[in-house]
């Protein structure tokens, strides 16, 4: 390959340049990870104050990146159950931000999935079975009475197990239901147990169809994923993950094998 002088002295200077620029302008020309965030949306993330999981999980792998953090906030829009969505992705399409978190799989960005990706998944949640003692059993017969979230895909799958149920409209009237034995158990949301002092089962097992990975999104064209995904599957992220979900008392699951889809779905509803 021939190099013409006058562009091999330019490239020169520019290197030295760099090289003889202080470490803090080095470091204000590195891009920074702008990263949307829903504004209040506990545990996950909440304005007042830049906290939450989501929060944390963004300092920690941007920093391994080495490159700047911005946090752009989302406003946040009423969500009334599990397979409803409050996700709004109009700024990551028109690259106001790079990437967002906690998204709960494939079927969350199906309609943008000629534009969006997802990393690799960094965490699982499911619904959790309280109190941390209850003898619940999924697929076994259970005597007592279940208090659930209503239109939620745990109220479905107790229902159509034969199971009986309470149902309830938040997950504190569901606590309560344990609480003042209207109910033997309960199953909740496992992230929305960080927003009470109640502990939970921690051996107890969903079936696949009620477990979600939850993932970070990206724009397709942007290589951003391919470094998350290799920090991801580093065994001391994955740990430093696990950290931050039982600093915030969100039930630390590793991601599951196995998640929610329809055909899981359905075959969990088959007599």
């Amino acid at each position: 390959m021939r190099y013409r002088t006058g562009a091999v002295c330019a490239l020169v200077a520019t290197l030295i340049a760099g090289a003889a620029m202080p470490a803090s302008a080095q470091k204000d020309r590195v891009a920074p990870v702008t990263v949307c965030l829903p504004a209040a949306d506990p545990p996950r993330s909440t304005r007042a104050g830049a906290k939450g999981f989501d929060v944390d999980v963004a300092r920690l792998l941007v920093a391994q990146l080495r490159r700047p953090l911005r946090l752009a906030w989302l406003p946040e829009r009423g969500q009334t159950d599990i397979e409803s969505t409050d996700l709004v992705f109009a700024p990551l399409l028109a690259g106001q931000c790079d990437m967002q978190l906690s998204i709960p799989g494939a079927d969350a960005i199906a309609d943008v999935d000629d534009q969006l990706a997802l990393s690799a998944p960094y965490y699982g949640a499911t619904f959790e079975l309280v109190p941390a003692d209850s003898a619940f059993r999924w697929g076994e017969p259970y005597e007592g009475t279940l208090a659930v979230r209503s239109n939620t895909v745990a109220h479905v799958a107790v229902d159509a197990a034969g199971i009986r149920w309470t149902m309830q409209e938040r997950t504190a009237d569901i606590i309560d239901a344990v609480k003042t034995g209207a109910a033997t158990a309960a199953l909740v949301w496992g992230p929305n147990l960080a927003l009470t002092q109640t502990s939970w089962n921690e051996k107890f097992e969903t079936p696949a169809a009620l477990r979600w990975n939850l993932h970070a999104a990206g724009r397709q064209d942007d290589a951003l994923l391919d470094d998350l995904d290799r920090l991801l599957a580093k065994p001391a992220i994955q740990k430093a993950i696990l950290a931050l979900l039982q600093r915030h008392r969100i039930p630390a699951r590793a991601p599951f094998p196995a998640t929610h889809n329809q055909a899981a779905f359905r075959a969990l509803l088959a007599p």
